[in-house]
């Protein structure tokens, strides 16, 4: 009998570069879910109502897989509400480069992604808002980010007021004041299931806007 072995049907060994891949892909998958899980939770429920227990049932893991992915709740939370906040801060670049006049349709561009990224992302927000009340780290965290938008709303403010380059204490008040204003309003509308239409709210706060801008630049 021959003892010829065919070698081309002999499985090949997974090389670790594939190995890796796979791990790595399985490991997106989990902390995928583990993320879903949470908004749909927070939909359901305030922040301190949320359990680690109950968002791995909810995503059908075992409860160890969490601390793979994330410290606590509050590193949840703050992960994954990273994507939503660069997507506004993107939205807000766009009134930056609008100088064409403080025109309602000029703020409403503005104003209308930025209305829609509270539309998809509100209760997971609004669970980042109330993780800060209760956790320094994630509060010293969200005071960046604030100021960030401050400074970006500032510039804009400036350049549609042809004031120069260096907002003045006035526009950077007023900056803080409006983003404030978005911030808790969009939150009380966006931050379970919707309150209010998209429309309805890019109305209001388009409004509020150009009279506020008008007003500085009269």
């Amino acid at each position: 009998m021959s003892h010829y072995v065919n070698n081309d049907l002999r499985p090949t060994p997974m090389s670790v570069a594939t190995r890796q891949a796979r791990v790595r892909l399985s490991r997106e998958q989990s902390r995928a879910r583990i993320v879903a899980a949470a908004g749909e939770l927070v939909r359901e429920r305030s922040y301190p109502e949320l359990r680690v227990g109950a968002i791995m049932a909810r995503a059908g893991l075992e409860r160890t897989i969490f601390y793979r992915h994330f410290d606590d709740l509050g590193d949840l939370f703050m992960q994954a509400g990273r994507e939503a906040i660069e997507e506004l801060y993107e939205t807000q670049v766009d009134l930056s480069a609008a100088r064409d006049g403080v025109e309602p349709e000029v703020v409403r561009a503005a104003i209308e992604p930025a209305v829609a990224v509270y539309r998809r992302h509100g209760p997971l927000m609004r669970a980042l808002a109330d993780a800060a009340a209760g956790d320094p780290q994630i509060a010293a965290g969200q005071a960046r980010i604030r100021r960030r938008f401050d400074e970006l709303v500032a510039r804009s403010l400036s350049d549609l007021l042809e004031i120069g380059s260096t907002p003045p204490a006035g526009v950077v008040e007023i900056a803080r004041a409006l983003n404030r204003m978005n911030e808790s309003y969009l939150l009380d509308a966006f931050g379970r299931e919707p309150r209010i239409s998209a429309a309805i709210a890019v109305d209001a706060l388009t409004e509020i806007w150009v009279a506020v801008i008008r007003q500085r630049g009269g």
